[in-house]
């Protein structure tokens, strides 16, 4: 119970610390190459958790121009595709 709690804060400090970090000119707000951006971070988690009710957030990185968020559903982990530009939400694994 205190491991959930623990990992759900360390997420929560790592998706707030993330604007801040791009404003210094790095983190996961920046675009690569030329990706058009337009939801944060944090929006992908949220649009992930709401394709999969009842998993729990991991983590979330942009990987090739695609956040990839990792969730904890029954068990197992799984990991989702954002499209930053639309939000659309799509499986990877």
């Amino acid at each position: 119970m205190m491991r959930k709690a623990l990992t759900m804060a360390a997420l929560a400090l790592a998706l707030a610390a993330a604007p801040a970090a791009a404003q210094e000119g790095g983190g996961l707000d920046q675009p690569q190459q030329g990706a058009e951006q337009a939801i944060p971070p944090s929006a992908a988690v949220k649009l992930a958790m709401q394709a999969m009710p009842g998993a729990k957030a991991l983590g979330v990185s942009l990987r090739r121009g695609i956040y990839v968020v990792r969730l904890k559903q029954d068990g197992s982990i799984v990991q989702l595709g954002v499209d930053p530009a639309t939000g659309e939400v799509f499986p990877l694994n």
